[in-house]
């Protein structure tokens, strides 16, 4: 009851105030403005400043603008996305032709994370962040350019464009060190660089930076920063499959939920982690015990998303220790967040699975675990293919460390050459043979660097096993040529096979046959094709072909040969041999399907169809529809 009259009297005093504004507003009392409004709820702050007659308070353009910029905060953490992007539109057009003030550049850093709440696209929101740095960079502010370079580093979340997002963080880093800024500036710019190297996939690095983050905001005290760290590292160690780390985040996070005063989620959040540690690490008494904790302090936390997955973790746990109606019941239950995270495919699928097991439906929850299988077969390739992007930038360091060395030793000649002036027949010899030394180091960096460069394109485009091109550099390639054809237009097919019934191969022979099986598949299929024709290897014995020019009925005749050509011979193998098939989807660039993937599906439904009609035939995707 005293919370709620004095939430009334703040509202009285902000009202009162408005009332005077209209005769003169003092930048004092713009302060007292933006005091009065956070004191309370941001729907009531939004009320007090609807109350206040802006436009005829006799503000001057960039007091205007903060009040613009405080009503888009305002509006933003309703989540009125809409009204606060008008907001940050109408302060920013107040100030832009003004010279540059800090209320434009934070204008454009808050319109740029509204965006990125309605959209989580960086195309869109990226805009007012680079923005935003232009006018930092012209601006008189440290801390201002270290929050901007800092947000402009989530600019960079592809992992090739990883070192650039680095570089920024690098930079704004410079700035605190300088400026000896406050340690949570410091701590906010190893948490972004954390933030990248785990949307890279670079879980080691992440781990890392977070860890740093957490250190620095320990430093200052910090609770709720310092458990939000820690939440950060134990995702990071879950990647990595280090569990003594994870238990150690968890066990930090009940100690930090206990040390913690007011209202907060920590204790909800500490027994979902355990929750998550105990089910990965196959211990399911434990992992029930803190799911269900974790259910009974809902009411304390307003983040749905992880409400609703704690249902599907409780759900799979259930799963895990035989109760299965429980899990069907945790299943609904999280199915019933309509609002879900779409990109949370795998999460989807396996309450899908449980649910239908429960329905008695066992082929279709079979397929659905068959779907996160391939989803997390896809997620490991692509951790796969960064790691190879971090070795290359392990590498480029090393370079570049060589290269400084060089310059070095260089600038040492020199000064041995100088020493030495007064005998002149000695210095041009030095010069002579100090050239022929810079020519023949010179050359032999460039040869190293061609060399180098070369070699690990090759390796990140090929498949380690056949030589064919890999995962990675079929898909990007493949949808050029299909890019290609249709600005030609001109037919092109795509071929998708694999080899029948290859566990057994491996369960009867051993995987070093299975190797070889696939080896000699590769090399049959590459024999077929012509030489601007593609063909990669996208799974353990799955492959690829795309075909250029290539209509329907010539793409089947070359699948049909292909089929043949495995079917009619005997392999030898070291002291084995043996004889196997393949089956094989077909599928036309149509006016419905104009992508790759697009028509990889058609494929893969074709190839199917190739399975379970008896192996060791063609399906036509046209046949599928």
């Amino acid at each position: 009851m005293f919370f709620l009259l004095m939430k009334k009297w703040l509202t009285w005093l902000g009202c009162v105030l408005f009332v005077f504004s209209t005769n003169g507003f003092a930048s004092d009392t713009l302060t007292e403005l933006e005091r009065a409004a956070k004191a309370v709820s941001p729907a009531d702050g939004i009320e007090l400043l609807n109350k206040f007659d802006l436009k005829n308070s006799k503000l001057e353009a960039e007091q205007q603008a903060k009040v613009h910029f405080l009503y888009g905060q305002l509006y933003e953490k309703t989540r009125q996305l809409d009204q606060s992007i008008d907001s940050y539109d109408k302060g920013i057009e107040l100030v832009r032709y003004l010279p540059i003030t800090d209320v434009l550049i934070d204008s454009h850093l808050e319109r740029s994370f509204a965006i990125y709440l309605q959209s989580n696209d960086p195309a869109a929101y990226c805009i007012d962040r680079k923005k935003a740095l232009v006018y930092a960079r012209q601006h008189h502010n440290s801390e201002l350019l270290a929050k901007t370079l800092t947000q402009n580093a989530f600019c960079f979340i592809e992992p090739t464009s990883i070192p650039k997002g680095i570089a920024l963080l690098d930079e704004a880093m410079a700035i605190v060190d300088k400026n000896n800024l406050n340690a949570n500036r410091k701590a906010l710019i190893y948490n972004a660089t954390g933030s990248l190297y785990r949307k890279a996939g670079l879980h080691r690095r992440g781990y890392d930076s977070f860890e740093k983050a957490y250190q620095t905001w320990q430093s200052i005290n910090d609770i709720e920063d310092m458990f939000n760290m820690q939440y950060n590292m134990l995702s990071e160690a879950i990647s990595l499959g280090h569990w003594d780390k994870a238990n150690q985040s968890v066990k930090a996070q009940f100690s930090l939920a206990g040390i913690s005063t007011g209202d907060n989620d920590m204790l909800f959040f500490s027994h979902l982690n355990a929750g998550r540690v105990a089910l990965r690490t196959y211990d399911y008494d434990k992992a029930v015990f803190h799911l269900e904790k974790a259910v009974s302090l809902n009411h304390t936390t307003q983040e749905k998303y992880f409400i609703s997955s704690n249902y599907l973790y409780l759900g799979l746990a259930y799963m895990r220790s035989g109760e299965a109606v429980k899990a069907a019941d945790m299943a609904r239950i999280f199915k019933q967040d309509k609002s879900f995270a779409a990109n949370q495919k795998a999460m989807l699928l396996q309450a899908d699975a449980i649910i239908a097991l429960d329905d008695h439906d066992p082929v279709s929850a079979l397929n659905k675990l068959f779907q996160v299988i391939d989803i997390e077969r896809e997620i490991n390739q692509s951790v796969i293919d960064n790691e190879v992007i971090r070795s290359s930038l392990d590498h480029n360091s090393a370079l570049a460390e060589f290269e400084n060395e060089l310059l070095g030793n260089r600038l040492a000649i020199n000064e041995l050459s100088l020493a030495s002036v007064k005998d002149k027949e000695r210095i041009n010899e030095l010069k002579l043979s100090l050239f022929f030394v810079v020519v023949t180091v010179l050359f032999c960096i460039v040869l190293l660097l061609l060399i180098s460069r070369r070699t690990l394109k090759v390796r990140a485009q090929t498949d380690f096993l056949t030589g064919l091109a890999n995962r990675g550099h079929t898909f990007k390639k493949g949808q050029k040529i299909i890019g290609k054809t249709i600005k030609k237009q001109q037919p092109a097919s795509v071929i998708m096979f694999d080899i029948d019934n290859f566990k057994s191969i491996n369960d009867r022979y051993g995987h070093h046959i299975g190797d070889l099986a696939i080896k000699a598949v590769s090399k049959r299929a590459r024999r077929w094709l012509k030489k601007h024709d593609l063909v990669g290897r996208i799974g353990g014995e799955e492959f690829l072909i795309v075909l250029e020019n290539t209509p329907q009925t010539e793409a089947y005749n070359i699948a049909d040969r292909l089929r043949q050509s495995i079917e009619e011979q005997f392999f030898q193998f070291d002291d084995v041999t043996i004889e196997f098939t393949i089956s094989l989807g077909v599928a036309t660039l149509n006016e419905h399907t104009t992508t790759l993937l697009g028509l990889m599906k058609q494929a893969d439904d074709a190839l199917y169809r190739a399975k379970f009609s008896g192996k060791n035939k063609v399906y036509l995707a046209a046949e599928c529809a």
